[in-house]
């Protein structure tokens, strides 16, 4: 594929944006790619077309891989021009304004007759995007040595997963960690299942039985709300057997988080608990093998970690950066702190700013390469994250949200939107919190529901949502919420590729309903401490 893809015109420092969906022709691609000194730019065909074009227009790519030509609706003429070639993985397209070629046109090229010039350590081997939550998405570069570092780190974390060991590959490519991951997987040569539809990951998560599972905190919210439902479902001696093993997996949960062991009696419910429930259950959902489970990107609610604890899954939180090829920071199954993202991983050193901002220095942090910035260091080389934290005495990083997310009131009060939030979007039937109030005297929230909310159901949530909200500080605490009744999408741009809000977006788009959720708080000033819901207008 290399040699084809040479003949096709692709040169060493050449940019190529591939968004095809997670495949094995992905993963020949990268490989191909990477060993022409070519650079990959891993791009979602589901983002917005016209962010896609300002991207390759960014990194100036000089070819595109994709599932077809809808998510290059956008390009400019100019861009078209400066195309040597495109793929699709769809027949029968129509005419390009390029060459077009497909699988088994590429792989029908001649060799070409001399090998192309293999890559340096300091080539630089692959761009990512950050998220763009508060701008336009910026190319990040990473060289051959920095990719190479963060696949030797990762797998030496995940060092117990070797020969014989599976992972399971389902999140988009264009997300640089499940790239660094896989390429850790054939380091220490365990086998990787690729799905390519992620809706599907219930229906093969089982069959494929990984050792440790990668995903977003949205996914294991919504695993669980699953597994709950399944449980209740079940007829009544098995469903009150399951509510009894899940309480005893809850109560063994909390003497070995604070550092104690069962007792006698408690420790023989558990084994029974575990021989004929708990490890049935495991098995049906997620297989035979699964260890551990990771998640990132965005905060998870601290008592969905304690119940996949109970349910002998631990959950463990990691810390990631876009400016980082490194991991920053990951709990593992050995050394583990629910609430925290773990300590800094080896390569990385963190500290905590005056301003309470994490800062790190470390080799892999990206460094300018050509027309492409790099991460702006201090004297002393760290780099200021923008996120807020603390470092505890025993190593373990805790997050408090971003520094671009922190906002005023009118009323002078600093609000970080990130425990509220966080609470609100652990309420089953919650899809996506956000909280807004920048100039506000008070603070309300947008709550999205996959869709409209029944009549009947509506009371319920309003007071599931309400005692969410209890235990946040008063200042960040939403005085009311305004529903919106579809969840947020990557294609409304209200998400990124990566799934984290666009918050400026969302408030644009959803600027009705929140002025809705201030005049209602205006119509009923006489019932402070009440949570006010508006609900979307028939």
């Amino acid at each position: 594929m290399a040699g084809a893809l040479y003949t096709a015109g692709l040169r060493h420092g050449d940019r190529i944006a591939v968004l095809i969906p997670a495949s094995i022709e992905w993963e020949l691609l990268h490989h191909a790619v990477l060993s022409l000194g070519a650079i990959v730019v891993g791009l979602d065909a589901h983002d917005v077309p016209e962010r896609l074009a300002a991207m390759c227009d960014q990194v100036d790519v000089v070819a595109v891989v994709a599932p077809d030509f809808g998510p290059l609706a956008a390009l400019s003429p100019e861009r078209w021009q400066r195309l040597r070639f495109v793929m699709t993985q769809s027949a029968g397209e129509g005419a390009a304004p390029v060459r077009s070629l497909g699988w088994a046109e590429l792989l029908a090229l001649p060799a070409p007759q001399e090998p192309p010039r293999s890559p340096q350590p300091d080539d630089l081997a692959t761009l990512i995007f950050t998220s763009g939550t508060t701008g336009t998405p910026k190319a990040i570069p990473y060289r051959h040595r920095q990719v190479c570092a963060a696949v030797h780190a990762i797998g030496e974390a995940f060092g117990f997963i070797g020969v014989g060991g599976r992972l399971l590959c389902w999140l988009p490519l264009s997300n640089l960690f499940q790239r660094m991951v896989n390429l850790a997987g054939l380091r220490n040569g365990a086998t990787t299942f690729v799905l390519s539809d992620p809706r599907q990951i219930m229906d093969v998560v089982a069959l494929a039985s990984p050792d440790v599972f990668i995903g977003v905190p949205r996914f294991f919210e919504k695993l669980h709300q699953g597994i709950v439902a399944k449980l209740e479902e079940l007829p009544p001696l098995q469903r009150r057997a399951a509510q009894w093993a899940c309480q005893v997996g809850r109560d063994v949960g909390r003497v070995r988080l604070a550092g104690g062991k069962p007792q006698r009696w408690l420790g023989l419910k558990h084994r029974a608990a575990e021989r004929w429930v708990l490890s049935r259950l495991r098995t049906s959902v997620m297989g035979r093998r699964l260890r551990f489970m990771i998640t990132g990107s965005a905060p998870t609610p601290p008592p969905l970690l304690t119940e996949f604890y109970a349910l002998g899954w631990p959950l463990l939180e990691a810390y990631g950066l876009s400016e980082n090829v490194m991991p920053m920071a990951m709990n593992r199954i050995e050394d583990f702190r629910f609430g925290t993202v773990g300590k800094p991983f080896p390569g990385n050193e963190l500290a905590i700013g005056p301003d309470d901002t994490i800062l790190v220095r470390s080799a892999c942090l990206a460094r300018p390469a050509g027309d492409l910035a790099g991460t702006p260091v201090d004297a002393q080389g760290y780099y200021d994250t923008g996120d807020l934290g603390s470092i505890d005495a025993d190593g373990f990083v805790r997050l408090s949200g971003r520094k671009s997310e922190v906002f005023k009131t009118s009323t002078g009060r600093r609000v970080s939107p990130y425990a509220a939030e966080a609470a609100l979007r652990a309420v089953p039937g919650i899809d996506q919190a956000v909280l807004v109030g920048a100039g506000r005297k008070c603070v309300v929230a947008l709550c999205a529901t996959p869709a409209p909310v029944a009549l009947s159901d509506r009371r319920a949530l309003q007071q599931a949502l309400s005692a969410a909200v209890e235990g946040v500080g008063v200042h960040e605490r939403p005085q009311a919420i305004a529903m919106v009744p579809h969840a947020f999408t990557v294609e409304h741009g209200e998400l990124t590729p990566n799934l984290k809000l666009r918050r400026a977006a969302i408030e644009q788009l959803h600027a009705e309903a929140i002025e809705a959720a201030y005049a209602g708080l205006g119509a009923v000033s006489g019932s402070a401490g009440r949570l006010l819901v508006v609900w979307p207008a028939e």
